[in-house]
């Protein structure tokens, strides 16, 4: 029975190390870096809508759902911000499950009412774009007032009692926001693509948002790990991000 018992913790700690957030975010990068070699070589990020424009391949449209989420930094915060946050939560598959989940519904959303709709859905565009912000902007919040409380408290057992209580309420309302993004990316792919192309994007755009998810994961244990209970750092990383965001809708 102790044998038994120790087989199975071993086999816990080897799976929990092969799920670790270094292990998902480089094999994450490594995946997407040599799917977006081809794109890279021939287009920056500005050009990457042609990509997707010009081709109808399940290849092509993988390629350009992969570079999407890097040319936008509304998407970038999005899923590095929940990956850095539901790590500090210690719920990393629950927030990656959110995420996954609210960018899957807002792409089906997106292209069942484009098609019910027809022109009269692009009336929704600023609607859509509106809600990503604010989705940006309530994600930062969460993170500063997390980090904050933190520091506070020196992470005792009450402060860490209250915010585990939080976390079912965090990843609903999270995995909400996350479906203006995935209607976000939707909206911007062109109809002549085809089904193949639309699932091609589709793929590319989800694996490139949970390989972000995973990035985060490993810049806040990074950070946790080398700056212990300081948290200025990440701080200044979300007021650097939200500057990127708002600071061209502003101007």
């Amino acid at each position: 029975m102790t044998a038994s018992t120790n087989t199975k913790t071993i086999t816990k700690t080897h799976f929990s190390q092969a799920l670790s957030a270094r292990n998902i975010a480089g094999g994450s990068t490594v995946m997407m870096t040599s799917l977006m070699l081809p794109s890279l070589a021939q287009a920056h990020a500005g050009h990457i809508h042609s990509t997707a424009t010009h081709t109808s391949s399940l290849l092509g449209t993988l390629q350009a759902g992969l570079m999407h989420p890097l040319t936008g930094f509304d998407h970038l915060f999005l899923a590095v911000g929940m990956g850095m946050l539901f790590y500090g939560l210690q719920k990393q598959r629950l927030g990656m499950m959110s995420l996954a989940g609210g960018l899957s519904l807002g792409a089906v959303l997106a292209t069942v009412s484009a098609l019910v709709g027809g022109g009269a859905f692009g009336s929704a565009a600023g609607m859509v774009e509106m809600a990503i912000l604010l989705s940006v902007a309530v994600l930062a919040f969460v993170l500063l007032g997390q980090w904050r409380g933190k520091a506070a408290s020196l992470n005792t057992s009450v402060a860490s009692t209250a915010t585990t209580s939080d976390v079912p309420l965090l990843s609903m309302t999270f995995g909400g926001l996350a479906v203006f993004h995935g209607m976000a990316h939707a909206m911007e792919l062109p109809a002549q693509i085809g089904v193949s192309g639309q699932l091609g994007f589709y793929a590319g755009m989800m694996m490139s948002m949970l390989g972000l998810y995973a990035v985060g994961m490993v810049i806040n244990q990074q950070l946790q790990q080398r700056l212990g209970g300081h948290f200025w750092f990440q701080r200044g990383l979300v007021v650097l991000g939200l500057g990127a965001v708002f600071i061209p809708v502003l101007t």
